[in-house]
């Protein structure tokens, strides 16, 4: 039975969550059509992991800090599309919660999947039901019931990600969009991929962790939109805002305010 996680077995976790996603993001990109059907989810969400993924590589003592440092700036300025951003956010309230750690048990584990929930969806504007962010907060939701019963992040860890597959069966009955086509969420697909890498690391799997330069540019896929959406505006924009002044709630909220009065995502 294991139930600490220092932070040498977080990095190996890490790194094989981006190798998993990388490996299947082709898939991940063929069930993509919400919010707009252009095939670019798991391209994206493999943009961003792989980001932080660099910097996590390249940590020769790994604590949970400088990984926690490592994984919330790399996903952030590596964030891609919709998926990505929320990918990062997901990662930022993770890491929020164990970095003042030695070590993450099983508490740990379930307290920074919530707040990773909470980051998330506090991240979005308009949180949408059938999407990676329903699936992250059944699994957050499932990490609280079991630390009740057990300190055993082995049976913890499975047990949140059969669950995660259940959510994420359940996501075609929470978007007519997906049940329509026939798939489930393409970013929940992608952040199980990210949760059963690591899981196999933790289980002592051998996976090759190395991880090569990547190319930030996206990739534009040849499929047709269907007849049934109706966008707008055709690319995703991230943009990275350094403030120079104090930034408070009022500012914040004027801001989105403003930023959903010129677009529809």
């Amino acid at each position: 039975m294991v139930t600490s996680i220092d932070g040498k077995t977080l990095q190996k976790m890490f790194l094989a969550g981006a190798k998993n996603l990388e490996a299947k993001k082709e898939w991940i990109n063929e069930l993509n059509v919400f919010p707009v059907p252009d095939g670019d989810t798991g391209t994206n969400m493999t943009l961003t992991i792989m980001s932080a993924a660099k910097e996590v590589g390249g940590i020769e003592n790994p604590s949970m800090d400088n990984l926690a440092k490592a994984i919330s700036s790399g996903s952030l300025r590596g964030a891609r599309g919709n998926s990505g951003v929320i990918l990062s956010q997901l990662f930022r309230g993770f890491t929020k919660e164990i970095k003042s750690f030695d070590t993450m048990d099983a508490v740990i584990l379930a307290n920074a999947c919530e707040r990773a929930v909470e980051t998330a969806y506090k991240a979005v504007m308009k949180p949408k039901e059938g999407t990676i962010l329903t699936v992250a907060k059944g699994m957050a939701d499932r990490a609280r019931e079991i630390v009740l019963e057990t300190d055993d992040l082995e049976y913890m860890i499975d047990e949140i990600i059969k669950h995660g597959d259940y959510v994420l069966s359940q996501t075609p009955e929470m978007l007519p969009v997906l049940k329509q086509a026939g798939v489930v969420d393409s970013g929940g697909q992608g952040l199980m991929q990210v949760v059963k890498g690591a899981f196999d690391a933790f289980m002592g799997k051998e996976i090759d962790l190395s991880i090569e330069g990547v190319t930030t540019s996206n990739v534009v896929s040849g499929e047709e939109v269907p007849d049934t959406f109706d966008i707008k505006y055709g690319y995703c924009t991230e943009f990275i805002i350094m403030l120079e002044k104090e930034y408070n709630m009022n500012k914040e909220l004027e801001l989105k305010a403003y930023l959903e009065s010129i677009g529809d995502s």
